[in-house]
């Protein structure tokens, strides 16, 4: 993938590459991310399992921010390797089950707007996905 390559020669990615700390640095910010989005999207979906919608809007503040710290550092770890990432069947496959989750997310950002059987079809949906998610980018270390 010619572009892929392009996106590995930026100076910005050279220079994640090159540094001792930067690398492991952004990849503690992603877990980071990550830590804050399913420590806020699990509680979330246990509470709309349980028809408990009372803390959801609370959850969500701390869900979309560890979203935006996990998507914004996890495309500079892809922007440094772009091209071994691309090739990886379990980073495609992650990024296939992000998006499916992030449109589940976005079908049902009022949950009080939806029937109780699909409050629950949510629910599950969601920690399915994510949980998914989760196992595909472990597995990308081991592929």
């Amino acid at each position: 993938m010619d572009w892929a390559a392009t996106l590995e020669a930026q100076p910005f990615a050279q220079a994640l590459r090159a540094s001792r700390w930067t690398y492991p640095l952004v990849n503690a910010g992603h877990i980071l991310g990550l830590a804050l989005l399913i420590g806020a999207v699990v509680p979330m979906d246990v509470r709309l399992l349980r028809g408990d919608l009372r803390a959801i809007r609370m959850l969500r503040v701390y869900a979309i921010g560890g979203l935006c710290l996990a998507l914004a550092c996890g495309s500079l770890l892809f922007a440094a390797q772009a091209s071994d990432y691309v090739a990886n069947s379990w980073f495609r496959w992650k990024i296939a089950l992000l998006v499916v989750a992030l449109v589940n997310a976005a079908l049902h950002l009022h949950p009080l707007a939806l029937s109780r059987p699909r409050q629950c079809a949510a629910a599950i949906l969601s920690l399915c996905l994510w949980i998914a998610v989760l196992l595909c980018g472990r597995m990308i270390a081991y592929s």
